[in-house]
C-alpha cells in the first residue's frame, strides 16, 4: 500500500474530525442544560455519543501506514460496525420518545423487538467482521481509506441500519399530525433523503465498483443527529411551558376549581372559586376544606351536590373527585359551578328562544326591511367616507387599488383597479407585515410660499375571514391647522415668559430713571453755581460757551429721563396709549442723523421708503425700535456693509404664524431693516428678544435693546417678523398698523 499523502486523500479523516468538534459541545449541552426533558435526555445522549465515537473510529482508519498497520486498520473498521448497527436502534429510541403520547401502542412492542435485534446485530457483526466475511477488504480512493462491502455487509446494513432508520421515518410521519407537525415534517424529509442517499452511495454504487463517496452515510446520519437535536430542544421548550399554560387555561375557567391534597387541605383554586368565597388566593391556600365548605364533610366522590357558600350567598353545584398520580391517591378536585350564572342561562335561553321564534315567523317582512336598511347603510357609508375630512384609499393584496374617497380622487385622480409600480409604498408594505400594528406617519412639506403643511399618514392592514392579511387601508389627514395652532401657542407662552422679563427690567428702568434724575438735578444745580460764580472776563468766554453746551445736553438728557419715566409709569398704571399718525420716512431720516454720528466708514446706510408713507402709533417708540435695530445691524458688520431701511404697504389675504406671533390678514404698513452683515446662528435667533441676552463680550452691552424693541412692538399692536442667512445678513420684518381701527386688544 503506498504511503499516505496528508492532502485531498486524507478528506474522510477531516471531515470526521470536523463532526466530532461540532457533535461535542452538543452533548455537552444535551448532559448539563436544564432546556431537555428527562425523559429524552437520556436517548440524544446516547445517539450523540455514538456518533462521536464512530466519527473519531473514522478518525483513526484514515491515518497513514506509518501510524496504523493494516491490520489494525481491519480492526478498527470492525469496531466501527458496532457503533452504525446501534445507531439504526439508537434513532429509533430518541424519534419515539420525541413523539411521547402520541405513538402508537404497538411501536413499544417493535421497540423491544428492535432491543434484542440490535443485540443479535452486534454479534452478527462482530464475528462475521473478524472472519473476513463482513469487508472483503481496504482500499485507497480519492477521499481517503475505505472498506470494500461483501454482499453480508450490504444486508447487514439493510436489516440493522436502513430498518430501523425506516421505522423511525413512519413514527415521525405519524406524528406530522401532532402540534408539533412542523418539526416532524422536518425529520421525516431528512430521514428519507438521507436514506436513499445513504444506501445508495455507500451500498447500490460500490456493488458494482463505482465509488463516487462510499463513505457518505458518515455525513448522512450526522445530520440525522443534528436535526434530531434541535427537535429534542424544542419539543423539550414546548414540554417545559405547559404545566404553566394548564394553569393559564384553570384560572382563565369560568367555574371554580379547587385542589386538596391527601390532608384535605387547599393546595390550589382559580380566582373563579376564590371569588366565590369572597377570599384571596393567598389567603385561602393550606387551609382545611371543612372551614370553607362543611357541607361537603366528610370529603368523598360526588356529583352536583347544591351548596350556598354563606360568606357570600352565591348558589353553586359541587362535585368532587379523586386525584391519582402513578396509581397512587394524592388528593381531590372540587368542580364548583355557578347555579346564579346557569339559572339566568336558562331564562336568557328561553326568551332567545321565543325571540327567534318571532323572528321566524316575520322573516320575509324583515328580510325586505333589511335590503332597504342594507341600501341606506350603504348610503350612508359611501357618503361617509366621501364626505369624510380626509384623503382615503385601500388596495388589495396583488396593490390594486378597491376604495377612493372623492378628496384623495380629486389630489390623484381616478385609480380604481389600477396598480402602480412599485404596487405599494415603504408605509403600506410596512402596514402589511407588521402582524396587525397600525403604522402612523407625520409628513411635514413646503408649498411654493415657504409655508408649512403638515399631514397624518396612517397605514391599517386588512384581514380575510381566514385572518390572512388582504390588503391595505390608507388614510391622510391634514393636521396644518392643528399645529399651526400647537405652534402659536408655543409662541404665546414664549411671549409671556419674555414679557414677564421686560416687566422686571422696566420697574429696575423705572428706578434708574427715577435716581438718575436726581444726580442730574445735582449736576445742573453745580452747573448753574459754576456759571454764576465764573468772572465776566474775555479769558472765560470760551468755558461759558462750554457751560451753556452743557446746559444743553443736561436738558435733553433730562428730557430723556422724563419721557422714559412717563411712559414706564403709564404703562405699570394702565394708562391710555398716546398714539397718533406719523410720517415713517420723517423718522427713518430722524434715526439716519442719530446713527451717522458714531458710524464707521465702511458702512452705508440706505433709506427706500414712500414720503408719504403713514403708519399709526408712537413715534417715539417707533424711533426707539428703529434705532435699536440699526445699532444692532451695525455691530453685525464689523468688515462693512450696508444697513437698508424700507417700508411699503402690504396686504396679506391670510393669516401668517411666525415664530414670535400670529399676523392675522389685514392691510400694514411693511417694515424692513436689513444688514449684509454675518446672521445669526439658529441658537442665537431664539434668544435674541430675551432681556439681558447678548453676544458681545462682557461690558460691552447689556442685551436689553432688542428685548425692549420687542415691548414696543407688542404695545404698538405691531407683528415682528424676522429672515437671517449665516454670512449674508438679517433682515428684521415689521407689520405696522395703519390706523387706530387695527388695533388689538389682545395682543401681545
Amino acid at each position: 500500500m503506498n504511503a499516505f499523502e496528508f492532502d485531498i486523500h486524507f478528506l474522510h479523516g477531516t471531515l470526521a474530525l470536523l463532526m466530532c468538534v461540532v457533535l461535542t459541545p452538543m452533548l455537552l449541552t444535551t448532559i448539563l442544560s436544564n432546556s431537555f426533558a428527562k425523559q429524552l435526555q437520556r436517548n440524544l445522549v446516547y445517539l450523540i455519543l455514538l456518533n462521536i465515537v464512530w466519527n473519531l473510529l473514522a478518525f483513526i482508519e484514515q491515518l497513514p501506514t506509518i501510524y496504523i498497520s493494516d491490520e489494525m486498520r481491519q480492526t478498527v473498521y470492525i469496531l466501527g460496525v458496532i457503533c452504525w448497527i446501534q445507531y439504526g436502534y439508537a434513532i429509533f429510541c430518541v424519534i419515539s420518545e420525541l413523539a411521547g403520547k402520541t405513538i402508537r401502542p404497538i411501536w413499544k412492542k417493535i421497540k423491544n423487538f428492535l432491543f434484542a435485534w440490535n443485540l443479535i446485530g452486534v454479534v452478527f457483526c462482530l464475528v462475521t467482521g473478524f472472519q473476513g466475511y463482513f469487508y472483503s477488504g481496504i482500499v485507497s480512493k480519492w477521499y481517503g481509506y475505505t472498506a470494500e462491502n461483501s454482499m453480508l455487509a450490504n444486508v447487514s446494513i439493510f436489516l440493522f441500519l436502513i430498518i430501523p432508520v425506516t421505522l423511525s421515518a413512519i413514527i415521525a410521519y405519524q406524528a406530522i399530525q401532532t402540534n408539533a407537525a412542523r418539526i416532524y415534517r422536518s425529520v421525516f424529509s431528512i430521514f428519507v433523503s438521507s436514506e436513499i442517499m445513504g444506501f445508495t452511495l455507500d451500498a447500490i454504487l460500490p456493488a458494482f465498483g463505482l465509488y463516487i463517496y462510499a463513505e457518505s452515510a458518515a455525513i448522512f446520519l450526522f445530520i440525522i443527529t443534528m436535526t434530531l437535536f434541535r427537535a429534542n430542544a424544542a419539543i423539550s421548550q414546548t414540554e417545559m411551558d405547559l404545566p404553566e399554560i394548564l394553569e393559564q387555561l384553570v384560572q382563565q375557567m369560568n367555574d371554580g376549581v379547587v385542589v386538596l391534597n391527601s390532608n384535605e387541605e387547599i393546595e390550589f383554586i382559580n380566582d373563579a372559586a376564590a371569588k366565590m368565597f369572597g377570599i384571596g388566593r393567598k389567603a385561602i391556600l393550606k387551609k382545611s376544606v371543612a372551614q370553607i365548605l362543611p357541607e361537603l364533610m366528610p370529603i368523598s366522590e360526588m356529583q352536583n351536590i347544591p351548596i350556598e357558600i354563606k360568606s357570600t350567598g352565591v348558589s353553586t353545584s359541587a362535585s368532587v373527585s379523586s386525584l391519582y398520580a402513578n396509581n397512587i391517591f394524592i388528593g381531590y378536585r372540587i368542580d364548583l359551578a355557578d347555579l346564579s350564572k346557569s339559572l339566568k342561562l336558562r331564562r336568557q335561553n328561553s326568551l332567545l328562544e321565543k325571540s327567534f321564534q318571532d323572528s321566524l315567523n316575520s322573516i320575509n317582512t324583515r328580510y325586505f326591511k333589511l335590503q332597504e336598511h342594507f341600501r341606506k347603510q350603504s348610503q350612508f357609508l359611501e357618503s361617509l367616507l366621501n364626505y369624510l375630512p380626509l384623503r382615503l384609499w385601500s388596495k388589495e393584496s396583488v396593490g390594486a387599488y378597491s376604495q377612493q374617497n372623492k378628496k384623495d380622487v380629486a389630489v390623484r385622480g381616478n385609480k380604481i383597479s389600477q396598480v402602480e409600480n412599485p404596487p405599494f409604498t415603504d408605509l403600506e408594505r410596512q402596514a402589511m407585515t407588521a402582524s396587525g400594528k397600525i403604522i402612523v406617519h407625520q409628513e411635514v412639506t413646503l408649498d411654493k410660499t415657504g409655508k408649512k403643511h403638515w399631514e397624518k399618514q396612517t397605514f391599517v392592514p386588512m384581514y380575510s375571514e381566514n385572518q390572512q392579511v388582504s390588503g391595505v387601508l390608507g388614510l391622510i389627514e391634514d393636521t396644518t391647522e392643528f399645529h399651526a395652532l400647537e405652534e402659536e401657542r408655543n409662541q404665546l407662552k414664549e411671549n409671556l415668559r419674555q414679557a414677564s422679563n421686560f416687566d422686571a427690567m422696566s420697574n429696575v428702568a423705572g428706578g434708574l430713571a427715577h435716581d438718575f434724575n436726581n444726580i442730574l438735578s445735582g449736576i445742573i444745580g453745580y452747573r448753574d453755581l459754576a456759571e454764576s460764580t465764573l468772572p465776566q472776563i474775555p479769558e472765560t468766554v470760551r468755558v461759558g460757551k462750554y457751560l451753556e453746551k452743557m446746559k444743553t445736553s443736561l436738558t435733553n438728557a433730562t428730557d430723556l429721563v422724563k419721557r422714559t419715566y412717563d411712559q414706564l409709569k403709564a404703562q405699570v398704571d394702565g394708562q391710555e396709549k398716546s398714539f397718533t399718525q406719523f410720517k415713517v420716512s420723517v423718522v427713518f431720516d430722524e434715526v439716519r442723523d442719530t446713527l451717522a454720528a458714531t458710524l464707521p466708514q465702511n458702512i452705508q446706510i440706505v433709506k427706500n421708503a414712500n414720503e408719504d408713507a403713514i403708519a399709526y402709533g408712537s413715534p417715539t417708540d417707533f424711533h426707539r425700535i428703529m434705532l435699536n435695530m440699526g445699532k444692532n445691524a451695525i455691530l453685525a458688520m464689523p468688515n462693512g456693509g450696508t444697513l437698508t431701511y424700507r417700508s411699503q404697504k402690504c396686504e396679506l389675504s391670510e393669516q401668517i404664524v411666525t415664530p414670535y406671533s400670529t399676523i392675522p390678514a389685514g392691510e400694514y404698513q411693511f417694515i424692513t431693516v436689513q444688514d449684509t452683515g454675518s446672521g445669526m446662528t439658529p441658537d442665537v435667533v431664539s434668544h435674541i428678544f430675551t432681556p439681558y441676552f447678548t453676544t458681545r463680550a462682557q461690558g460691552q452691552g447689556m442685551g436689553i435693546g432688542l428685548s425692549a424693541a420687542m415691548q414696543l412692538i407688542k404695545r404698538a399692536n405691531a407683528y415682528l417678523d424676522l429672515e437671517t442667512i449665516i454670512g449674508k445678513g438679517t433682515t428684521f420684518k415689521l407689520y405696522w398698523p395703519l390706523n387706530k381701527n387695527m388695533e388689538n386688544p389682545t395682543h401681545g
